[in-house]
């Protein structure tokens, strides 16, 4: 810390330097006369402690004394006098003048170190005092620029439930100068309106949450203009008692919520009437003679899904069945199962060929082979995998083609089961190699089972999947059963390893089963 010695004695300045220094205090200025001190310090060079001589030729010490306390940097500097005089007189104007203490010549040396390290210990306290001070008045001017600019309300009520204190947000945010806020009670009457919310209100302010709990309640409330709007509060309890309201206006939000509420109403319904389109679409007919029988189970991810199928008589004596899966799922894969619906419509060209003046069947690998054309990836930015078959009723003769789809199977009467082996590429990707047809005969009592991937890939809520092997484990176990009891049997199994837990992927199964050839 620095300290300035005024003394016109220039053997009593060398004498206090050297005492001083020798007790560590090395910022140590000298001044032969008042009035160098003093133009020195009109410089700024402000020390933190002034030995000044009481009795000086020019300006005296106390006129000095009384002229450095009226500069505002030099208020809180300690002035020790230091003279030979015992004139009481003198050394109360020094002190009226400003000064802190005083030192006799010659000063005893134990009682000058004394002296100066208690005042300069004062004046650190002093500094560090008013350096608290600044800071909290900083502090306070960025608390006050925030809660002047913050478009949130705040506000505390003491026990009492009056305000003790209102931002200017809550005149924002309700639409009232700052004084209407004068008891809780008051407010409460004129901006809450509904009376459940006002009851609800007034009781936190009388049971007042548990320091460090926070409550935060939705209420609605009228402005200046009486329009409706919605606030959210969240309610602290400070140790001192006082209630800690912080007001978020929600009406836009809220607004906003309402209207998504209402366009997820609307698209729900949407979904909803699409999907009892789709299941509109699904086979109904669950004999399509005494020579076939059939069953299906379906069980879409979400409202509408990817999958569909369909078994359909092909003129006299044949009948056609597919099934088909979209990549994803939702409504742009529903849409394209639409597409392919309406394309295989079994009345279109794709699958009959009445050119001849008869009918005959377009065998199934032309049909793929078509449906390649009709929809490749760049056109609906979307590919599926597709198994088609035509059954000869009269011989039991089949006919498939399978593009990508997992692989059918063949159950016999006697309980082989047999994959179909013939697979090609899935529908949608150009260049690639078409799909090899592939035959069999179907003896009475023989089923062909087919399967979206979403069955095997159904998990359960550990993640382990169904999979492959508890497929073939259940058809193995029903292969003998009636096509429609191993289907329920596939679901029951599934939803029970599942847990109930809803598919994460549309799941689609169809069976077929050959009764006898037809008459």
């Amino acid at each position: 810390m620095r300290i300035t010695i005024v003394d016109d004695s220039e053997s009593f300045r060398v004498y206090l330097a050297s005492l001083l220094a020798a007790a560590g205090h090395a910022a140590v200025t000298v001044h032969a006369s008042a009035e160098a001190c003093l133009t020195e310090l009109a410089a700024g060079a402000a020390p933190d402690l002034i030995l000044m001589d009481l009795i000086m030729p020019g300006l005296s010490g106390i006129d000095a004394t009384r002229r450095i306390k009226t500069i505002p940097a030099m208020a809180d500097v300690p002035v020790i006098v230091i003279t030979v005089s015992d004139d009481d007189a003198k050394l109360a104007e020094a002190f009226a003048a400003g000064a802190m203490d005083y030192i006799k010549k010659p000063p005893c040396r134990p009682e000058l170190l004394a002296r100066v390290d208690s005042a300069l210990r004062l004046k650190k306290a002093v500094d560090e005092r008013k350096a608290r001070e600044r800071e909290i008045e900083a502090e306070k001017a960025y608390i006050a620029a925030i809660l002047e600019y913050s478009h949130d309300g705040i506000a505390v009520t003491g026990p009492g439930g009056r305000f003790t204190f209102v931002s200017p947000g809550m005149e924002r945010i309700f639409g009232l100068p700052a004084d209407t806020y004068t008891t809780a009670d008051r407010w409460l009457d004129i901006v809450f309106p509904d009376m459940a919310a006002r009851a609800d209100l007034a009781d936190i302010f009388v049971s007042r949450p548990a320091p460090g709990h926070v409550w935060r309640r939705i209420y609605p409330f009228a402005d200046k203009n009486g329009q409706r709007r919605v606030c959210q509060i969240h309610f602290s309890t400070m140790p001192s008692g006082d209630l800690i309201l912080n007001i978020q206006d929600m009406t836009l939000f809220e607004k906003q919520k309402e209207d998504l509420l209402k366009k997820h109403s609307r698209h729900q319904k949407d979904l909803d009437a699409a999907a009892e389109i789709q299941q509109s679409l699904l086979p109904r007919r669950f004999t399509m003679s005494e020579s076939l029988r059939f069953a299906w189970e379906f069980l879409p991810c979400d409202n509408i899904g990817g999958d569909i199928f369909n078994v359909f008589p092909l003129g006299p004596h044949h009948v056609g069945l597919y099934m088909l899966d979209v990549s994803g799922h939702g409504v742009a894969s529903s849409l394209v199962a639409h597409s392919v619906y309406n394309f295989m419509h079994y009345q279109r060209s794709t699958l009959i060929d009445r050119s001849e003046g008869h009918i005959d069947v377009v065998p199934p690998e032309v049909v793929l082979s078509r449906l390649n054309d009709e929809f490749p990836f760049t056109k609906f930015q979307k590919f599926f995998t597709i198994f088609y078959m035509t059954i000869d009723l009269r011989s039991g003769a089949a006919r498939y083609g399978n593009a990508g789809h997992p692989a059918p199977q063949h159950i016999a009467a006697s309980g082989a089961i047999t994959p179909l082996p013939r697979r090609g590429t899935i529908i949608g990707l150009t260049g690639l190699d078409p799909t090899p047809p592939g035959e069999l005969t179907l003896a009475p009592g023989d089923k062909i089972l087919t399967l979206s991937d979403g069955l095997g890939d159904s998990r359960n809520a550990a993640g382990e999947y169904f999979g492959e092997d508890r497929i073939d484990a259940v058809v193995a176990r029903y292969a003998a059963a009636p096509v429609g009891e191993l289907l329920s049997a596939l679901r029951g199994a599934a939803w029970e390893f599942c847990q109930a837990a809803p598919p994460r992927d549309d799941v689609s199964m169809l069976g077929v089963e050959f009764v006898r050839p037809k008459g």
